[in-house]
């Protein structure tokens, strides 16, 4: 350790002189500069063309989407104007409107005026041209799920009695399974080629789910009820079930109302 008298006799630290300090800043200052230098001079360029290449990327998809919606705001006019020539009339002037929308880059539109177009071709008793106009739909795999689907039904209830029975159960399995929303018309349809192809005991099940289902227009239901009767169906169930939520939704009426149950049953 050190002494105090060693201690005592270290001269003390005289104050940086402010000249010396200036100097080191600059020459702080020159060295980041020429770092600075050396840097954009190996990667400024490219610094550079990846800012203007992202600048051009931004601008082209700002354009590509402006470019969009022009066109659909284009093809929902012309769709809309085909729709209006068509139910005043004018079907050929329609038709051509109709075959450019099909045209289109939007599967949706195309979908929507294929089947306009269908529409058009039964008003005018050209059904083989409107199954034509369906298949597209059907067949084409970008668009939506749900226009697929509708215009594979409306295709199938043209074709119905011109196809084997085993043809209309293959072809309406997939709308059977799950909560389909095209079950009851696909239902129908499957059990009556059931019958067809002389397969009651499987038309008969088939009648008494869309008897069941609440889904299933009341025409429908009302008909497919009759027939799982008559195939053999107990459907005192259904009568039950439908008994039992008429009282229950006249109950929950009358509760509404303030009536006792007693009050709703003497009305």
């Amino acid at each position: 350790m050190l002494r105090e008298r060693d201690l005592a006799s270290t001269p003390p630290m005289k104050p940086s002189d402010p000249r010396d300090q200036a100097f080191i800043r600059e020459v702080d200052e020159a060295y980041r500069e020429d770092e600075l230098k050396k840097f954009m001079s190996s990667w400024g360029r490219w610094i550079l063309l990846a800012v203007v290449l992202g600048l051009v990327a931004l601008g082209g998809w700002f354009w590509w989407k402006a470019e969009q919606t022009r066109r659909i705001e284009a093809i929902s006019e012309q769709f809309s104007g085909a729709l209006e020539k068509a139910e005043s009339g004018g079907s050929t002037e329609a038709l051509k409107e109709l075959d450019s929308v099909t045209q289109s880059s939007s599967s949706g539109y195309r979908a929507l005026g294929n089947m306009a177009k269908a529409g058009i071709a039964l008003q005018g008793g050209d059904e083989a041209k409107a199954i034509a106009d369906l298949k597209q739909v059907v067949d084409d795999g970008r668009a939506a799920q749900a226009f697929r689907d509708a215009a594979a039904m409306k295709q199938l209830r043209l074709e119905f009695d011109k196809l084997p029975p085993a043809e209309v159960i293959k072809r309406t399995a997939p709308f059977l399974a799950g909560d389909s929303p095209w079950f009851p018309i696909a239902g129908e349809m499957a059990a009556l080629a059931h019958l067809k192809a002389g397969e009651a005991d499987k038309a008969g099940p088939l009648f008494y789910r869309i008897a069941s289902d609440e889904r299933s227009p009341q025409s429908l239901r009302a008909r497919a009820e009759q027939m799982a009767a008559a195939l053999g169906q107990d459907v005192t169930k259904i009568e039950e079930e439908r008994t039992r939520k008429a009282k229950a939704e006249a109950d929950s009426a009358a509760k509404a109302a303030g009536e006792t149950p007693a009050e709703t049953a003497a009305k």
